[in-house]
């Protein structure tokens, strides 16, 4: 199997699955203070022998972020925040949605010669928590981020306190608030990196966005990514800090800081805390182990042997809580916690696909919901969410594609319209006459059968206009016919033949007819003497006759 990466070759579109990498996105212009200078000269003055020239000089702020970020210039970090995990081969790492946001400022406040590619203003830093001064494997290390003002940062008012170097800050900006970390100066020179590596900590990441939900994204699928260069520490809890390292470039790891510092303070942009477990086993630990488990075993992560379960049973009866331990870690399972919808926690099996035991179709389904799926044992009082859980990631795959989460909505509307046009069929064919029989008789239109419906609206208009006009003209109606074949018109020569001569319908008056093509009709034939109703509405959905 090979581990290559689906690169996309420059100036080629971006397929799904492919990825691009750039070293930088340059802004067209860093945030700072610029001065913009124009200069005129006006020829063709009179009695002017030198045209005079003008000056004129405006002075600009470009601004950008630089004590704090907007809370959608974060995208995603990595490890997650507060999560448990084997992380000690991951280098963490920030995804940010502005392609440009780590090369908009630089180190010094000056602007780069052309064609350059500063080093990043913003840096990754991993220490963990017995460096802080706390336990290592507590979750609530002191943390060293305190609030504060930009003037706090700029101008410390401890002598030890080493802030950065600014320039170009304002009154103004000096009682904005903000996040500040501090370090003890010897901590941060040993993991901090050196100026040199800050470039390669630091690129740009294009992806393609097709079939994929945007979430407010751009779809352009680019970011800028901040990379740490620290990994983990296993068995800690390990805080990562993203920080602004403007003004810090003579203090980077490398440098000399004079002995009078013992802490460096920093203007805190982001910070968040993960638990490194000591990895339980790689691939070539599983592999050597191949010998030693074998069976359903063959590919189980190595685990500590389980201790006896002190009830004095130690048979390995089916009751014993070792034994049923044993035996679901045999069979692929792992215990995790569940908690459930009512609020209550409780300890759950989990099997993934993926484990080496043989498995058949369970034929309950199919499952509206995901709750379906969960099985419970009463002897042993635990819930299995192998099922449940497979579920719900097959339902979130699935709408993760935009394609077939559009025709599902598509299919779910028609659905809805068929059985709305159904209800609506049923009624109007219990209002009809009885000659409409044969209509009521024909199977309701089902899933997906838009024609149908669409053919027993026809229909039911059809048999509707024959009632109407054989109760017009006195004789039964004739009811097309229900297989489907071609509806015969109504011919105007036998209607008007085969009615009695003068037969107005009983209660169909010549003001109940709302067109006005029929009204002038009726009021033609009234003042001619020969009103007849039916005469004007054969000829208003006939056209006139020829006679």
């Amino acid at each position: 199997m090979s581990n290559a990466i689906a690169l996309a070759g420059d100036g080629d579109a971006l397929q799904p699955g492919q990825i691009r990498f750039s070293q930088a996105a340059l802004p067209p212009l860093p945030a700072g203070t610029y001065r913009l200078s124009a200069t005129q000269t006006v020829d063709g003055i009179k009695d002017q022998d030198t045209p005079p020239t003008y000056t004129a000089v405006q002075t600009l702020q470009i601004q950008g972020p630089r004590f704090a970020l907007a809370p959608g210039d974060l995208q995603s970090v990595m490890p997650p925040a507060n999560q448990t995990g084997s992380w000690e081969n991951t280098l963490p790492n920030v995804v940010l949605r502005r392609r440009t946001l780590p090369w908009e400022r630089t180190l010094d406040g000056s602007v780069p010669p052309a064609d350059s590619v500063p080093a990043p203003w913003i840096g990754l830093l991993t220490v963990t928590a017995a460096e802080l001064g706390g336990d290592a494997g507590s979750v609530a290390a002191p943390s060293p981020v305190h609030s504060g003002t930009v003037s706090d940062l700029v101008q410390p008012t401890n002598p030890a306190v080493l802030g950065p170097q600014l320039s170009g800050v304002s009154q103004a900006e000096m009682q904005t608030g903000l996040l500040l970390l501090d370090l003890p100066v010897a901590l941060f020179q040993s993991v901090a990196p050196t100026l040199a590596d800050l470039s390669w900590l630091a690129h740009v990441r294009e992806v393609n966005t097709d079939h994929k939900e945007i979430l407010g994204l751009d779809e352009d699928g680019t970011f800028s990514i901040v990379v740490g260069n620290r990994t983990l520490q296993p068995g800690a809890v390990n805080y990562l800090f993203l920080v602004s390292l403007e003004g810090h470039q003579d203090h980077l790891a490398g440098s000399t800081i004079p002995s009078t510092y013992t802490t460096i303070r920093f203007a805190s942009l982001a910070w968040w805390k993960v638990q490194a477990d000591v990895s339980k086993g790689d691939f070539i630990e599983i592999m050597q182990a191949l010998p030693d488990n074998g069976g359903v075993d063959l590919v189980q992560m190595p685990h500590l042997p389980i201790p006896a379960s002190g009830n004095g049973n130690g048979s390995g009866d089916a009751d014993d809580p070792s034994s049923i331990a044993a035996m679901g870690l045999g069979m692929g399972y792992v215990p995790l916690t569940y908690r459930m919808r009512v609020g209550e926690q409780a300890t759950a099996w989990y099997r993934g696909p993926a484990s080496a035991v043989p498995t058949k179709a369970d034929g309950l389904g199919p499952f509206v919901f995901s709750d379906q799926a969960i099985r419970y044992d009463p002897t042993t009082a635990l819930f299995d969410v192998s099922q449940a859980a497979a579920w719900q990631i097959g339902r979130l795959l699935a709408l993760s594609d935009s394609t077939f989460a559009r025709l599902m909505f598509l299919w779910r509307k028609e659905f809805h319209q068929a059985v709305a046009a159904n209800v609506v069929l049923g009624q109007v064919a219990d209002a009809l006459p009885v000659t409409a029989e044969t209509m009521r008789a024909l199977p309701a239109a089902g899933p997906g059968s838009g024609g149908r419906t669409l053919a027993l609206s026809h229909q039911t208009a059809a048999v509707a206009l024959a009632e109407a006009f054989a109760g017009l003209a006195g004789r039964a109606a004739v009811v097309p016919a229900a297989d489907g074949g071609s509806l015969s018109g109504i011919p105007r020569r036998i209607r008007r033949e085969d009615r009695p001569p003068v037969a107005a319908a009983p209660g169909l008056q010549s003001n109940g007819l709302r067109s006005a093509g029929v009204k002038a009709a009726a009021a033609a034939e009234s003042a001619a003497g020969a009103a007849d109703p039916l005469e004007a509405l054969l000829d208003h959905v006939f056209g006139p006759s020829a006679e």
